[in-house]
């Protein structure tokens, strides 16, 4: 008997107010490359990716719409998309956003309590992603819901090795992305923007706005700033803050070549044991899934990136097709490779 493929439905964060930055004063998945909005790229992947059944945008829906209009078939396909209007925050918008997804009034009409909605709905899931990553592929989107263990977790970030990272950065004669990534013990990875999350599981939801809100790492301040609020939360233990001190510590020692310290600093930074550390936070089963094609690491977060990708767009493109390729062939001869039975 064939295996039914689960289906989820997919939330792209488009939103553009609160603390949100745009950049050249235009909404980041609205800015062009290669002639088309990036949202549209977000779109198709998720249009051709196996595991989405519905796909939900929630940003500034006039402005969406007028941009997937001018898109046209780049971003077409079998797939419901539903445009939902932003509200104030991240956090709003990722919960009232997944509401949507779920019929909230019975049979007749009236609506259904809070606690109605988490005894039938507890178990959804859905993939949640940003709406700013030109080179995201529905091969890496499948990669990352293949990878994602929903029996043992609720709430599952997608990760990139650095090696996978690597055909992205400055080459010889060619521009390119410099990356930050997390040291761990035994890995050295940066988030991307892929998500699965169970949200009725996910108890300090209100922790996801903060972490969005100090999200560029790369500036002392910030970092600084949410350890100053995560020390203030009553789930925190001092271990807690010192791994996230050597996390940080660790990054900046790779950035600037300092061996020795990242060395040292790596023997403390077990990632499963960050990865309970954050499950204590948001009290929820959390797990990063490593997905091995870049493209969701690269998402436009200022003016610099943004003209890299846009100057790259068709070589990485190019390379990505590649890699879909040499890995098609590469399971093409697994499955040759297999002792057919006779008769």
């Amino acid at each position: 008997m064939e295996t039914q493929t689960p289906a989820f439905d997919a939330i792209v964060m488009a939103g553009d107010s609160g603390s949100y930055r745009s950049v050249y004063g235009t909404h980041k998945a609205l800015l062009e490359v290669a002639g088309q909005p990036v949202l549209s790229y977000v779109i198709s992947a998720l249009q051709l990716c196996r595991y989405v059944s519905r796909i939900f945008v929630v940003g500034p829906r006039e402005k969406i719409a007028a941009a997937l209009e001018r898109a046209g078939k780049s971003s077409a396909g079998p797939k419901e998309i539903v445009l939902v209007d932003q509200w104030d925050s991240v956090l709003e918008n990722a919960w009232n956003t997944f509401l949507h997804t779920i019929p909230r009034s019975g049979p007749d009409g009236s609506l259904l309590s809070d606690q109605v909605l988490r005894e039938r709905y507890e178990d959804k899931a859905v993939l949640f992603m940003g709406s700013d990553m030109p080179l995201v592929t529905h091969d890496e989107l499948d990669e990352f819901v293949e990878g994602c263990d929903l029996e043992r977790y609720d709430f599952l970030l997608g990760t990139t090795p650095k090696e996978a990272l690597k055909p992205y950065e400055p080459q010889e004669g060619m521009s390119g992305i410099r990356f930050a990534h997390f040291c761990f013990k035994d890995s050295r990875e940066r988030q991307n923007n892929l998500h699965m999350v169970r949200f009725f599981r996910v108890i300090n939801r209100e922790y996801g706005q903060l972490m969005y809100h100090f999200r560029y790492q790369k500036q002392w301040l910030n970092i600084l700033g949410l350890m100053w609020r995560i020390l203030r939360m009553p789930e925190v233990r001092p271990g807690m803050i010192l791994r996230l001190f050597f996390l940080h510590a660790a990054r900046m020692a790779d950035q600037k070549g300092w061996k020795r310290l990242l060395k040292l600093l790596r023997r403390f930074l077990a990632k499963s044991r960050l990865e309970r550390d954050i499950s204590a936070l948001l009290k929820t089963r959390f797990a990063t899934v490593v997905t091995s094609l870049g493209g969701a690491a690269l998402d436009v977060d200022n003016e610099e990136d943004f003209e890299i990708i846009r100057l790259n767009f068709h070589r990485w493109r190019s390379y990505q097709e590649t890699i879909r390729e040499q890995k098609a062939r590469a399971d093409r001869a697994r499955v040759e490779a297999v002792p057919r039975l006779p008769g």
